[in-house]
């Protein structure tokens, strides 16, 4: 029983150090005969000079235990205890930090494997069928938390068979940067996907982006770009944001080969992607060699500036800039048929709004020089302005998602011209998984609502692996002459494929 007194005695003795307290008198005596129980008092003497008392009684009625709190050179300050407990931790902190840094310093990532293979459904089409292989890989090394460097490759590979064949390997960069961070900034040099705007598929405001038209719209908004070098930089205030955007050297669109069923021009109809077709515009196009290489410039500069409020989205934008889209045009001095990127200044700004269990979007650009081509064949450049308004929702509040929305493209003052002077788009996408999303039905579309202009994408997947998933899907085009949907209208296709992302 001693035993047992004596170690309580000796666990309370270290509970009073922790404390603050040190046993300055002892008044009792063993007794061997003491019952098991002990009271512990604790009494208040903050009214009294003297120093902090914990008496320790025992119930037998022996004299107690008395500890006097330590002096104050002895005791520990709770604030340097917390302090000492927080450079512990901050201490593991670092380590773990440095540790996680160590093995993320260098890594590599696969970031995608893409395999897809078309059938052109029409008899009328001049090809049989396309293949399509893509994969996508990253290098990345992180040296600190303030820099990052990124090295990405992609390598497409097309094969088109049928009456007219095209086939092309082709390696290109992708994001490939130096980024530096700041506290409330951000510095990024080198190749990069700047993609403004708030509309899906026709952001107004998306100028300084460089399009992918190899596979024309097949594919989504996202992979519908190309990586341009650029100077970037992106400074924080709070809920809002300021990005600026130089590009030292212009790319224009990625274009897939003069055979391909999605190259902008049909030599062998005489028809231009976008514009009505004349026996003589046709004559011309057969005739003419193309050349669609860009002149050497800088490809511009934008500014914008976003913030976020409570339920709001919002931003406005200022650019001068090169359109990476292709316009072509006869040149009868050189006898070729010549894209043009011309250089204009756009003025614009996009809301999203959370309102009434959906998202509302505005989008809308002014831009001077928008290419046009008289009825005689000579080039001009117009005002314009493209605009988009959109509502996105979920219905039932479930996995499924809808979103629908009015896009428009109005030339100011122009002249006639055999481009469309007026363009009206009803459009949207939706997707809805279902058996326990392991499948997933989605699709995309738009319709013309000044002319007859077609386009429908719907989709079926098994997504039931992990990063993987296989489709089946369609695109059909049908469309008066002179929208994107004549000019398509025999190249519908039935695709089957394998993708992974990582």
């Amino acid at each position: 029983m001693a035993n047992m007194i004596d170690a309580n005695k000796i666990i309370l003795l270290a509970a009073c150090m922790v404390m603050g307290f040190a046993p300055a008198v002892l008044v009792s005596a063993e007794n061997e005969s003491a019952p098991e129980e002990e009271v512990l008092i604790i009494q208040d003497e903050s009214d009294t000079a003297g120093p902090d008392v914990l008496v320790i009684e025992d119930s037998s009625g022996e004299k107690p235990l008395v500890y006097e709190a330590a002096p104050e050179s002895l005791q520990i300050e709770e604030s340097e205890t917390l302090s000492i407990e927080e450079e512990k931790a901050s201490n593991q902190l670092d380590i773990v930090e440095q540790a996680i840094e160590s093995e993320s310093q260098l890594s590599f990532r696969m970031n995608e494997l893409w395999a897809e293979y078309g059938s052109f459904s029409d008899s009328n089409a001049n090809a049989n069928g396309v293949g399509y292989l893509h994969g996508r890989g990253t290098v990345r090394w992180t040296p600190s938390q303030s820099w990052e460097a990124q090295a990405s490759l992609r390598v497409d590979g097309y094969n088109q068979h049928g009456n007219q064949s095209w086939d092309l390997v082709d390696l290109d960069y992708d994001e490939t940067f130096v980024r530096y961070r700041a506290e409330n900034a951000r510095v990024t040099v080198g190749a990069q996907k700047i993609l403004w705007g708030r509309i899906d598929e026709f952001p107004p405001t998306d100028r300084l982006s460089t399009h992918d038209l190899t596979r024309y719209i097949m594919d989504d908004l996202a992979d519908r770009r190309r990586a341009s070098a650029a100077i970037r930089y992106e400074h924080f205030v709070g809920n809002a944001k300021w990005d600026l955007v130089f590009q030292p050297h212009f790319r224009e669109a990625e274009l897939p080969g003069a055979e391909s069923v999605w190259f902008p021009v049909n030599r062998r109809s005489g028809e231009i992607l976008g514009l009505s077709s004349t026996p003589a515009t046709r004559a011309l196009v057969q005739a003419a060699p193309v050349d669609y290489k860009a002149s050497d410039s800088d490809g511009g500069f934008g500014v914008r500036y976003s913030g976020t409020g409570e339920g709001l989205d919002y931003a406005v934008t200022l650019q001068k800039v090169r359109q990476s889209l292709p316009y072509f045009n006869y040149n009868a001095t050189r006898g070729v048929l010549e894209a043009k990127y011309p250089r204009s200044w756009v003025v614009g700004g996009d809301i999203g709004v959370e309102a009434v269990g959906a998202i509302w979007r505005f989008e809308a650009a002014w831009q001077s020089d928008a290419p046009v081509t008289h009825l005689s064949g000579a080039f001009d450049t117009v005002n314009s302005v493209n605009w988009g308004a959109g509502v996105e929702f979920f219905p039932g509040d479930g996995d499924a998602r809808v979103n629908l929305q009015i896009t428009g493209v109005n030339h100011i003052n122009a002249p006639a011209v055999l481009d469309r002077t007026e363009i009206y788009l009803l459009g949207g996408s939706f997707e809805m998984p279902f058996a326990q999303d392991r499948w997933r039905v989605k699709g995309r579309f738009y319709k013309g609502l000044d002319k007859h202009d077609l386009y429908l994408n719907p989709e079926i997947a098994y997504t039931g692996w992990d990063s993987q998933e296989i489709y089946l899907d369609a695109h059909y085009f049908d469309g008066a002459p002179g929208t994107p949907g004549g000019y398509h209208q025999d190249h519908s296709i039935l695709s089957l494929g394998w993708r992974a992302k990582f």
